[in-house]
């Protein structure tokens, strides 16, 4: 009898794999490296991987190496289980419609049927190792894409530093250390990782109008905000950020709002606004900020003291 890794290994090899546009489709294998890119971004802390937009924007990292074509990640998220270790689970009520079904057509359609695909837990164990991840992911690489494995290699050594900073800043915001965002050197990382922090933490919510956008495949309109302006505080801590919707971004970079400390919006009166009531800026007066759920990750007071009185104040 094969070790568990060895055998899993084998089934990954042995992928049940569409061939009749004369090379293997990609997309199961794919899928498979988004799992593991999860696994190591902390996404998935129990045995249920949900078709959300957290895992379509791992796939698409790795789907662009191979492919030009439009990526559909609904196909392997379905059709995976017929390799036995994939499970599907249907929502409440859903489950003869799962049942019946042979294809999805979009991501949408099958997140409205499909709660979450559960591993083996043999398989689920392993991915929880490092070790063991590394392991299965060179065994993709070298059985599905050893063409493009260089490329491959590259790109998961960026994710890896990227989930690295962006741990670093979590951490940081817990044990209340905002300068641990400046040493790190490598700019672009940080910023995508700040960027990817920021975003998760606020739930793809504008903290201003609340307005919440983010499809199936992986987009959403929101922006990260940097409260004291990184071209001049060079900070990228987690108190130093808020997610906003462009219109709203724009607003408070230009001062046309600003928060106070408990956390409540103030407007400016210096300036015009018409049209439907329900987008005006001065609606949101008084009102609070959407905040990430634990305290450590909100906006620093300190911050946002500083928006006040450098930005807010040539408005009031």
């Amino acid at each position: 009898m094969p070790d568990v890794l060895t055998y899993y290994l084998n089934k990954i090899e042995r992928l049940g794999i569409d061939r009749s546009h004369g090379k293997p489709a990609p997309h199961k294998p794919i899928l498979l490296l988004a799992v593991i890119d999860s696994f190591e971004q902390g996404l998935i802390a129990k045995n249920q991987i949900e078709p959300s937009p957290q895992i379509v924007e791992s796939f698409l990292k790795f789907w662009h190496l191979v492919s030009l074509e439009k990526p559909r990640i609904f196909l392997p998220f379905f059709h995976l289980k017929s390799d036995k270790f994939w499970h599907l689970h249907p929502k409440a009520g859903r489950e003869q419609l799962l049942q019946m079904t042979k294809q999805f057509n979009s991501m949408a359609q099958l997140a409205s049927v499909v709660a979450f695909a559960s591993l083996d837990e043999d398989l689920f164990t392993l991915l929880q190792r490092a070790d063991a991840r590394e392991v299965i992911r060179r065994k993709i690489i070298e059985v599905y894409f050893p063409e493009q494995a260089e490329m491959f290699r590259a790109v998961i050594a960026e994710n890896q530093e990227i989930n690295q900073i962006e741990n670093l800043l979590l951490e940081s915001a817990e044990n209340k250390n905002a300068d641990a965002s400046k040493t790190v050197a490598d700019m672009p990382k940080r910023n995508i990782a700040f960027r990817r922090a920021i975003i998760r933490l606020y739930d793809y919510t504008c903290a201003a109008c609340r307005l919440r956008i983010i499809t199936l495949d992986g987009e959403t309109a929101l922006e990260t905000a940097h409260i004291f302006p990184f071209a001049k505080s060079y900070d990228d801590s987690i108190g130093n950020g808020l997610s906003l919707c462009p219109l709203h971004h724009w607003s408070f970079d230009k001062g046309l709002f600003s928060i106070d400390d408990d956390y409540k919006m103030i407007v400016s009166g210096n300036f015009e606004e018409s049209g439907n009531e329900a987008f005006l800026l001065r609606n949101l007066k008084a009102k609070e900020i959407y905040l990430p759920k634990e305290k450590p990750f909100r906006p620093s007071l300190t911050m946002i003291r500083w928006h006040r009185e450098n930005q807010f104040q040539n408005y009031c």
